[in-house]
């Protein structure tokens, strides 16, 4: 359930499936990884809790985050491509995560959401993920921004933008599928999905922004994005390419975590 390259369709019972988009590079999945641990608060808002990769993929952010003292459980719907040895994966099946209530104190949800189905499917698998978080639990979700300039995972331009029938004609033209299978987010529509299940959310693009300037870029390109001032970039946050937030569910009083 991971984004990557667009996959064949995955046919089951004779019906196509939403196909399957994963990274296996353990580079860029370290990387990311690391973008998250920095994003959710260090390695010492990690060590010791219970972590949900959801939507693992090969499972190499599973892997990254089980090296830095997490207790982690990962899932996907297609627990074959997982390849890491000591980490559950559970199989998802449907809208319901097979889990016990408050069973995580973190869910890492990293480029999965577009793949789930339309904006109703979408807003279930929220309400899944908050009854599955504990009173206090973090949210960490990222989602290709629809106005992307290139869209990533069939690298057409402006393909999450387009309207459904036109983006479904251009995916079969061009890539050879038989749909655009992926629902990505405006800033604005995201915000506003989110804060329907987690009333405190925090879009944090912006420091994932400077994560990346400084650990991820070299030479002339970085010594340019690092000099552009942090109001310039705050406010260019809707047009970030991937639109990330951190959602926070209130605590056993009322409390945000």
């Amino acid at each position: 359930m991971n984004s990557g390259p667009g996959g064949a369709p995955d046919l089951r019972d004779g019906r196509a499936e939403p196909r399957g988009h994963v990274y296996a590079d353990r580079q860029s999945r370290q990387g990311k990884a690391r973008k998250i641990e920095f994003l959710l608060g260090g390695k010492e808002a990690i060590r010791g809790k219970d972590l949900l990769d959801l939507g693992s993929g090969a499972g190499l952010i599973s892997e990254y985050f089980a090296g830095q003292g997490a207790r982690v459980t990962a899932a996907d719907r297609d627990p074959g491509m997982f390849g890491v040895d000591g980490i559950e994966c559970s199989r998802i099946d449907g809208a319901a995560l097979p889990f016990e209530d408050s069973s995580f104190d973190i869910v890492v949800f990293n480029h999965v959401i577009e793949h789930v189905g339309d904006r109703p499917a979408q807003r279930a698998m929220l309400v899944e993920i908050d009854r599955c978080l504990r009173p206090g639990g973090v949210l960490y979700l990222a989602v290709p921004n629809k106005w992307a300039l290139i869209e990533p995972h069939y690298r057409l331009p402006l393909l999450g933008a387009l309207p459904r029938g036109i983006a479904d004609a251009l995916v079969r033209r061009f890539r050879h599928q038989p749909d655009y299978d992926c629902y990505p987010f405006a800033r604005g529509e995201l915000l506003a999905l989110v804060r329907e299940r987690f009333r405190s959310v925090r879009d944090v693009s912006a420091e994932a922004f400077a994560f990346a300037v400084e650990h991820e870029l070299k030479g002339p390109l970085r010594s340019l994005l690092g000099a552009v001032p942090q109001r310039v970039v705050s406010a260019a946050r809707g047009m970030f390419p991937t639109l990330i937030v951190i959602a926070y569910k209130s605590d056993e009083q009322g409390h945000e975590g």
